[in-house]
């Protein structure tokens, strides 16, 4: 995979000019426009962390919490601060990708997120079903393996689960990175089939009641084969977990942020990964 430097590519808006025009009077379909621009820029960061390779952390689970208070305040438009959002993960996936980062997990729409308002919930729908496109062109020019890890995917409307099912099966050779969103998904929910899973492995003789232990749950996870996350991040100032990734969460170092997830640079991620080798000492119960 090549990286280019630092410098934005021509004719290629960067986010904070993305930020800046959507205060302005422009329509949805010319935001719209700037940001496939800005989706499809070239991989303009290179690894600032400084960190040993065997030191930088494999997996990255983040909670992209704050999308909505960050649009109220900065708009008075929950919605734009959703497409924000948006191209923060587009930002933190090329970051990742620059450090050596192997996996990263984002918690994009819970399934108790169905319970929002309808205009939301609508708003949300727009942004996967204009981005899967783009999101599977950009992918497969990085190597990128987009991942949907869903607990209840019968909710989607039938156009924006044709394209995530799309941007999923196109990329599934791809092996330089990993990106996992969890859309429609509920830890609870997942930990429950998984279950399921097992129980009817047992019932069909696939596997003994005696040989269900850990590791057999493990690949019933959605997760499954990646490795547990190394890092869980959680923005926008708040200290819970919110039904993510329960299971594979039992022992990743955890990092709070105060900031909103659109307000995310990339030295909070640096200073995570640094704070990760250099302070944390992980016994794993040891």
């Amino acid at each position: 995979m090549t990286r280019s430097t630092k410098t934005t590519a021509p004719n290629n808006p960067t986010k904070q000019q993305l930020q800046s025009n959507n205060n302005d009077n422009n329509t949805p379909d010319q935001r719209d426009s700037q940001t496939r621009q800005y989706l499809l820029s070239p991989l303009h960061t290179q690894p600032e962390s400084n960190v040993p390779p065997t030191s930088i952390p494999h997996h990255i689970a983040v909670i992209m919490d704050g999308n909505r208070r960050y649009g109220r305040a900065r708009y008075g438009s929950t919605t734009r601060g959703h497409w924000d959002g948006s191209k923060t993960l587009v930002d933190f996936c090329k970051w990742c990708l620059a450090e050596g980062v192997k996996v990263l997990t984002v918690y994009a729409f819970s399934t108790e997120n169905w319970n929002r308002t309808e205009g939301e919930v609508s708003a949300l729908m727009r942004i996967f079903l204009r981005y899967s496109e783009e999101v599977r062109v950009e992918a497969l020019e990085r190597g990128i393996r987009v991942v949907v890890l869903s607990t209840e995917d019968d909710k989607f409307p039938d156009d924006v689960m044709a394209g995530l099912t799309k941007m999923v099966q196109d990329t599934k050779h791809c092996q330089n990175f990993i990106l996992n969103i969890c859309l429609s998904y509920g830890s609870r929910g997942e930990i429950v089939n998984a279950c399921k899973a097992l129980a009817s492995d047992a019932v069909q003789g696939k596997i003994a009641i005696s040989d269900i232990n850990e590791a057999a749950m493990e690949t019933k996870m959605l997760t499954y084969p990646c490795p547990d996350p190394d890092i869980i991040i959680r923005t926008s100032g708040e200290f819970r977990l919110s039904n993510f990734l329960l299971w594979q969460l039992a022992y990743s170092e955890m990092f709070f942020l105060e900031k909103k997830w659109p307000e995310l640079t990339k030295g909070d991620l640096i200073e995570v990964i640094r704070t990760f080798a250099e302070q944390r000492e992980r016994r794993f119960g040891k």
